[in-house]
C-alpha cells in the first residue's frame, strides 16, 4: 500500500497525486473522468472509466471432440453464476445435437439468459438483465413463497394420497433452483464489481447475507423434494394413518417456523428470530416421536418415515440459521 499526503489547494480543495505505474497501467490522460465511490468503512474506491462504462465479460467453451453434456452443463451454471455477461460455446465443424440441446436447457432455466447468435459452429448466450434492477427481496420473497407451498402440498398430497402433486412439487423444485442461481449470480457480480454493488443499494456484508438466505432457501426446496419422493413410497407401501397424521403436525409447525424466520429476515426483527429459535426444539421433539413410530413399521416403510422426519427436523434447524443470520446481521 503507498501512502500519499493530502494537499489543499485554493484553500479549500483537497488534493492527492495518484501512482504514476497505476495511472499508465490504465492509460490514464489529462482530463479522463475517474469514479469516485464512498465506502461505510472510510474508504474511497478510485474507478477508471473502463470500470463503470463496460462491465461485459465473455466466456468460452470449445466443444470440439468428445464432450460430456452433463459436464458441459455445469460449467455453463458455473459461468452464469458467476456473472459472465455473454457465454460462447463453439465448435471445430458442426456442433453436436446433444450440445445443443444442453445449450437450450440452460436458456429454458436460467433467468435472463437468450440466444444471440447461433450457427453451425457456435452459439453465444447473452444475459439480458440488469443485475440492479433484480432486488434480492424480490427474489428471495419469491423462493420464500415457493417453498412454502412445496412443503405445504406434499403434507396435504401425503394425507390426501395424491401421487400427482407429490410429482408435481419434485418438477417445482426447478424453479427454486433458477431463484438461487440469479441470486448467487447477483452476489457474485456485485461482490466483484463495486459499481454494481453501489447501484443494488447494498453494503457488500449484506449482499452475502443475501447469497445466504438464498442458499438456505434452496436447501429447504429439496427437503421438500425429498419428503415427496419419500411419501411416494409411503403410498405405495401404505403407510398407516397415525403416523402420516403426526407428520402432517411436524409439517405445519415446520412451515411456520420457516415463515417466521423468513419474516425476521424482512422485517429485522430480533425478537422474532429469538422466538423462532427457541421454537425448534417443539419441533426436534415431534419428529423423535415421529422416529419411535416408524420402527413399529416394517423396514422399507420405516426408512421412509425416518428420512420424512429427518427432512421435516432439516427444515427446523434451517430456520434456526435463517434466524441466527437476522441476529448477527443486525449486530453487525
Amino acid at each position: 500500500m503507498e501512502i500519499r499526503k493530502v494537499q489543499v489547494t485554493g484553500g479549500s480543495s483537497f488534493v492527492i497525486t495518484l501512482p504514476k505505474d497505476w495511472a499508465k497501467s490504465i492509460d490514464l490522460k489529462k482530463n479522463d473522468p475517474l469514479g469516485l465511490i464512498p465506502r461505510p468503512d472510510g474508504s474511497l474506491i478510485i474507478t477508471p472509466p473502463s470500470k463503470w462504462e463496460n462491465t461485459s465479460s465473455t466466456k468460452v467453451f470449445d466443444v470440439t471432440g468428445d464432450e460430456d453434456p452433463v459436464f458441459l452443463y455445469r460449467k455453463m451454471v458455473g459461468a452464469y453464476i458467476a456473472g459472465f455477461s455473454f457465454i460462447e460455446v463453439r465448435s471445430q465443424g458442426r456442433m453436436p445435437s446433444n450440445v445443443r440441446d444442453v445449450v437450450t436447457t440452460l436458456t429454458q432455466i436460467a433467468i435472463g439468459l437468450e440466444i444471440l447468435e447461433e450457427s453451425d459452429e457456435h452459439i453465444i448466450l447473452k444475459d439480458l438483465i440488469d443485475p440492479a434492477e433484480m432486488r434480492f427481496n424480490k427474489s428471495i420473497d419469491r423462493m420464500r413463497v415457493l417453498v412454502r407451498n412445496m412443503l405445504s402440498d406434499s403434507f396435504q398430497a401425503l394425507e390426501a394420497g395424491d401421487v400427482d402433486t407429490l410429482q408435481d412439487v419434485i418438477e417445482r423444485d426447478r424453479d427454486i433452483d433458477r431463484l438461487e442461481w440469479l441470486i448467487s449470480r447477483q452476489s457474485n457480480m456485485a461482490q466483484r464489481d463495486t459499481i454494481i454493488s453501489r447501484k443494488v443499494g447494498m453494503p457488500q456484508m449484506e449482499i452475502t447475507a443475501n447469497f445466504t438466505v438464498g442458499r438456505i432457501l434452496e436447501r429447504v426446496g429439496d427437503h421438500a423434494v425429498h419428503i415427496s419422493k419419500n411419501s411416494l413410497n409411503l403410498l405405495e407401501e401404505g403407510a398407516t394413518i397415525d403416523v402420516v397424521s403426526e407428520m402432517r403436525r411436524a409439517g405445519n409447525l415446520a412451515i411456520s417456523l420457516l415463515s417466521s424466520a423468513v419474516d425476521s429476515w424482512f422485517n429485522r426483527d430480533l425478537r422474532l428470530a429469538n422466538e423462532t429459535i427457541d421454537d425448534v426444539s417443539k419441533l426436534v421433539e415431534i419428529c423423535r416421536n415421529i422416529n419411535r413410530m416408524a420402527q413399529e413399521h416394517d423396514v422399507e416403510e420405516s426408512i421412509s418415515i425416518s428420512l420424512i422426519a429427518g427432512s421435516i427436523r432439516r427444515t427446523g434447524e434451517y430456520s434456526t440459521d435463517l434466524a441466527e443470520l437476522v441476529i448477527n446481521t443486525m449486530m453487525e
